[in-house]
């Protein structure tokens, strides 16, 4: 089935939705009067020539979640796409971390294909160091227990300098595993 909408863009309290189907609609007045009546949703603004939908909601009175089920009843949507299904799920500052993780990862596989051609370490490896970093000491509060930032000093102290990819590309999966968990403790409270 074809989505009848997407989400563009998503912080707490604020959802701007791309809803094909506004384009064919003329009534954009009665469509925002009917969600701004739901408790909890505070303004509704359509944008008819860009197919957009924003609507503003009170966070404690309503989530994401309601609000995606009340505009696919109303459009007749009854399953998510996966990536739908993903930005529903996570915060914007987890997707964030993803985001950052995946470039990792990305860099990670040049550098061991590079690798594999030359044996001197160089500048995509040195990137690689640094955007490993960057992904690991940019998410949660107290960054030094972190398992990611305790897995990267171990791995450094027993694999040596000279194995700096291999202590990135450690340090990048046990990222990703506290990434995954995070993911799941955030549908918990879905």
């Amino acid at each position: 089935m074809e989505a009848t909408f997407a989400i563009a863009h998503d912080i707490p309290g604020r959802i701007r939705l791309i809803v094909p189907a506004l384009i064919d609609k003329q009534e954009h007045e009665q469509i925002s009067q009917l969600f701004s009546s739901i408790k909890g949703i505070e303004e509704v603004r359509i944008e008819p020539l860009i197919q957009s939908m924003v609507i503003s909601y009170n966070t404690s009175i309503m989530n994401k979640k309601i609000i995606l089920r009340f505009i696919s009843l109303f459009f007749k949507q009854t399953m998510f796409d996966p990536l739908d299904d993903f930005m529903v799920t996570i915060t914007p500052a987890l997707r964030k971390n993803f985001l950052r993780s995946l470039v990792t990862g990305f860099l990670l596989l040049l550098a061991y294909l590079r690798k594999s051609s030359v044996a001197t370490p160089g500048f995509l490896d040195y990137a690689v160091v640094i955007s490993t970093a960057y992904t690991v000491l940019s998410h949660g509060q107290n960054k030094l227990r972190h398992p990611d930032v305790i897995t990267g000093i171990v791995s450094m102290l027993s694999l040596g300098t000279g194995n700096i990819l291999h202590v990135a590309t450690l340090t990048w999966a046990v990222n990703i595993i506290e990434l995954l968990n995070d993911m799941n403790k955030s549908k918990a409270l879905l």
